[in-house]
């Protein structure tokens, strides 16, 4: 896992890089630049609450117990999806399509694998009892039919709350995306490229 970390970081940065000296081609302020910040914030919304959700249903249970309530009834792998929807939403946050979508690309590539190497653990900690929720529980689209939250709910609070600070930092995404086209605008960060 630390690997995959340092390897996602480390393609992030050509990423960013390219999001610091560009900037999008619609026009400032029209509806279509209100609904990519907009559908950004949303997203980045949706994956710091849908991981903590998830965080709180795992910590300290991974690879101990089969995890199949709460985010995991409705899908197999609910920490990847929002971390997926919070990728994408990084792009939106910075208006820009490119960026969104070498941002989903950049995730298949460092958390795909992950997603297939982690199933493989399960099913052979669990055998029989994981091959019934495979069939059952979608991989990556959830289905919410399927939703069985838990009566009782006990959490590793240590676990659990470095989950909750790295969960509630992703918003944090749109304010620097905000703060570096205000900057932008005013002419003290440089614009290299336009990207649709």
């Amino acid at each position: 896992m630390a690997s995959r970390l340092r390897f996602t970081r480390l393609l992030l940065v050509p990423v960013i890089a390219l999001g610091l000296v560009s900037h999008h081609l619609h026009p400032e302020d029209s509806g279509w630049d209100r609904l990519m910040a907009s559908a950004g914030l949303v997203l980045l919304v949706l994956a710091m609450g849908g991981r903590i959700w998830a965080s709180a249903y795992l910590a300290g249970k991974k690879n101990r117990a089969l995890v199949v309530e709460g985010p995991y009834s409705v899908v197999r792998n609910p920490l990847y999806l929002f971390s997926f929807l919070g990728f994408v939403g990084a792009g939106l946050a910075w208006e820009s399509l490119t960026l969104a979508v070498l941002l989903a690309l950049l995730f298949a590539v460092t958390h795909w694998p992950a997603v297939l190497a982690e199933e493989r653990t399960l099913h052979a900690l669990f055998g029989i009892e994981y091959e019934r929720y495979r069939r059952r529980v979608p991989r990556f689209v959830p289905r919410a039919g399927l939703l069985r939250p838990s009566d009782t709910l006990l959490v590793d609070g240590i676990r659990f709350q470095a989950a909750l600070r790295d969960g509630l930092a992703i918003p944090l995404v749109f304010v620097v995306a905000d703060l570096v086209e205000w900057a932008k605008l005013a002419g003290w960060v440089p614009v290299l490229i336009y990207l649709p």
